[in-house]
């Protein structure tokens, strides 16, 4: 009894002296959250929200304690290779310079509602950026700035600017390379296409990607099959309707591998796959068919997909 009541004592001091301080810790319900738990919750101590829309979109009006956090900074040329993962000391101090740290509660939004998921898709990318780096706690705003705008509607003018000590502790069990995606054509991997349809069998391709067609062996879960016309990803059901007609495992274990032409509708995929589908060995091919495509060493395959 007298071990309960010292616990109790204890639970009950620091619950005070946290209302008095005024420094609620954030606890992130899940990896998306939605805008009403954001209003509640934004002035949480740990708590770092990242406006990866342009400087210009920002100024306009962002939510009130929001960083800038462009996301084009969040990619760089690579030998020859654009959009690709910076060098881990080059994100660290970007990440620093917008206020995370390790143990930050981190939230991103976008502006969603643009053509083939591509304001999604730079949330999904930072948020895998972060994984990447060894970071644990970040969610997606749900819906992105739209669905804030309509929701709560509070908008500022005022920047917000803070210094974060992030460490990045690198991952590569969630990163393919060139390399090793080599190795995968010849073994038990599963490799993922998320680009459109009309891409994937070669029909067209991306202007800055040297060939047409896809990597051979590769299964088609297109963007079209993950993010709905509000720019929002699909119901759940659907997702996993159309990832057991697109040939996924039923072996969550199982290793994938997600590509589309940059590593940015590949996050897509690789954000479905590990947080709605629940697989387990998920990587992200960075280098993508930009890469891919290029070295002409590398077999492509166009039509239909194997």
């Amino acid at each position: 009894m007298g071990l309960k009541v010292s616990l109790y004592r204890k639970m009950l001091t620091a619950l005070c002296l946290g209302a008095i301080a005024g420094t609620a810790v954030a606890a992130l319900p899940g990896t998306q959250v939605s805008p009403h738990w954001l209003a509640t919750h934004r002035h949480d101590r740990r708590l770092v929200i990242l406006d990866l829309r342009s400087p210009q979109d920002y100024a306009a009006g962002h939510i009130p304690g929001a960083i800038s956090a462009p996301y084009v900074h969040w990619r760089m040329i690579i030998r020859g290779v654009n959009r690709m993962l910076p060098p881990i000391p080059v994100i660290q101090s970007y990440l620093r310079s917008v206020g995370v740290n390790n143990n930050s509660e981190v939230v991103i939004y976008n502006d969603i509602k643009t053509p083939m998921g591509l304001g999604l898709g730079g949330e999904t990318r930072a948020f895998w950026t972060l994984k990447v780096l060894g970071h644990e706690n970040e969610a997606l705003l749900n819906g992105g700035f739209e669905a804030w705008q309509k929701s709560d509607g509070r908008v500022t003018r005022t920047p917000r600017h803070a210094r974060g000590d992030f460490v990045a502790h690198y991952q590569p069990r969630i990163y393919a390379t060139l390399r090793q995606v080599r190795g995968d054509l010849h073994r038990h991997v599963v490799l993922v296409d998320n680009r459109p349809m009309h891409q994937i069998v070669g029909l067209t391709k991306a202007p800055f990607v040297a060939r047409y067609g896809h990597i051979p062996g590769a299964i088609p879960y297109p963007v079209t099959w993950m993010v709905g016309p509000n720019g929002n990803f699909l119901p759940k059901p659907k997702l996993e309707a159309l990832a057991l007609l697109a040939g996924f495992p039923q072996n969550h274990n199982a290793p994938v591998v997600t590509y589309c032409n940059t590593g940015h509708w590949a996050s897509i995929g690789w954000f479905v796959a590990t947080q709605e589908l629940g697989y387990r060995n998920v990587r992200l091919y960075d280098g993508s068919m930009t890469q891919w495509a290029y070295h002409h060493r590398d077999p492509v395959s166009v039509g239909f997909v194997n």
